[in-house]
């Protein structure tokens, strides 16, 4: 994946140990984390694509997603996939509902095929973490 995006200052202490395996840390381009929430309330993330000067749509039947806003840019693709392989639910608004096609997939893998293994190992890592224990183990 390119290195394009890179954060330029945060002063937030990380959390130890880092939540990305390290291929999908390296893709990334560092690793990846959410503040903590307030008495372990869920929170939203939320992601769009935008011009320079703002623009988040065209307006233009078959023309209005991200994908055309962004050129269909490699690296936008690939973080969202990531987003996405991180979220529980993904919400989308009724006009992206509306202009996707009955078969589009608003998953990780759909956003971005070729890091399909790196998100999938990425999610069971989460889903090892967070699953309920047995009150019997």
């Amino acid at each position: 994946m390119p290195e394009i995006i890179r954060t330029l200052i945060d002063r937030r202490e990380r959390p130890k140990p880092s939540v990305l395996p390290e291929e999908l840390r390296s893709a990334y381009g560092g690793d990846l984390w959410f503040p903590p929430s307030a008495s372990q309330r869920p929170y939203v993330i939320a992601n769009f694509v935008s011009t320079v000067d703002g623009v988040v749509s065209y307006e233009i039947a078959g023309k209005s997603g991200g994908g055309t806003i962004s050129g269909f840019d490699e690296s936008d693709r690939f973080i969202m996939g990531l987003l996405r392989a991180s979220a529980d639910a993904v919400m989308v608004g009724s006009g992206t509902l509306h202009q996707t096609t009955a078969e589009h997939l608003f998953v990780a893998d759909h956003v971005c095929p070729e890091a399909r293994d790196l998100y999938a190992h990425y999610r069971s890592g989460i889903l090892k973490k967070t699953a309920p224990r047995s009150r019997l183990s």
